[in-house]
């Protein structure tokens, strides 16, 4: 079961990477909904990740990504 969630954490830090390097590159924008989409799916992944390891300063954190990155989608699909 460990490497289930160990996969998780690996596949949150690809979400998280992916869509720094799109906005970074300007392939998108932080007004888009799959910018945001990529960065909740990132920190679900992590908060599940971080439950399983007990690990609560990183499921904190990706719990206030998850919210804020839940604010943006709602601002951006509000346009």
């Amino acid at each position: 079961m460990g490497h289930f969630f160990e996969l998780l954490g690996w596949v949150g830090s690809f979400c998280f990477l992916f869509s720094y390097y799109n906005l970074i590159k300007g392939e998108w924008n932080a007004n888009q909904p799959v910018y945001h989409w990529y960065n909740i799916a990132g920190s679900a992944l992590f908060v599940a990740n971080a439950s399983y390891y007990a690990a609560w300063a990183v499921l904190f954190i990706n719990l206030a990504w998850g919210i804020i990155a839940c604010f943006g989608l709602y601002k951006s699909l509000k346009r």
